[in-house]
């Protein structure tokens, strides 16, 4: 009786060639535990707070409103600054584990309503950008979706068509999202949505940076 070892040369299905995939980006799911507690906090949050329709962002989006003023609710409600740092933590440790503690530098609760869009955009001087899903449907919102990044000031990648998709050829990527997640990703990775199909579309955006 004779037996084959399964790391023989003469082996005709060896290995010739392998590929890799190099520098992944990490984008975490973090299910928020206490969502429907903080959902209602909010929600009362946003009956006494004014509406502000210009905001600053207005060349990359349309029909989004503002509620209150920047960093404004997550100030006037700890439990979900600490959520929020929490699940920047989780996403950290889990991923490029910066050595730092973390902190939110700007926030906006946003109201987006039937139409809105956010055109696809990255965010400058921060480590992480997140979007916590507070009132949202995937039948009746918009999801969002990240764009691999494939132009170059001086080496543009060329463009061809593909015999099918694969991850790496891949232009655009997104994944099931529900309501009371939030979804954490490096901020120089270009994000955005669609037209949204209907009202009340509720979400909080904020950029990390490390704290002092």
């Amino acid at each position: 009786m004779s037996t084959t070892d399964p790391l023989s040369d003469t082996l005709s299905d060896k290995i010739q060639h392998e590929t890799y995939g190099l520098f992944p980006i990490p984008v975490t799911k973090y299910s928020v535990p206490n969502h429907s507690h903080l959902k209602e906090q909010i929600l009362l949050w946003m009956n006494e707070s004014k509406i502000l329709e210009k905001h600053g962002r207005e060349a990359i989006c349309h029909n989004v409103a503002q509620i209150g003023n920047n960093n404004e609710v997550v100030n006037a409600i700890p439990e979900l600054y600490r959520t929020i740092i929490d699940a920047v933590e989780k996403h950290n440790n889990n991923s490029i584990k910066y050595k730092s503690k973390f902190s939110i530098n700007d926030s906006y609760l946003e109201l987006a309503s039937e139409g809105a869009i956010y055109a696809p955009h990255e965010v400058s001087n921060c480590l992480y950008s997140l979007c916590y899903f507070i009132n949202y449907n995937p039948a009746d919102h918009s999801f969002m979706k990240w764009r691999r990044n494939i132009s170059s000031n001086h080496y543009p990648i060329i463009q061809i068509d593909s015999l099918e998709l694969t991850p790496y050829n891949m232009t655009e990527a997104t994944f099931e999202i529900s309501e009371g997640d939030i979804v954490i990703f490096p901020s120089n990775l270009t994000h955005g949505y669609d037209s949204n199909p209907k009202n009340e579309r509720i979400t909080l955006t904020a950029n990390i940076t490390p704290s002092n």
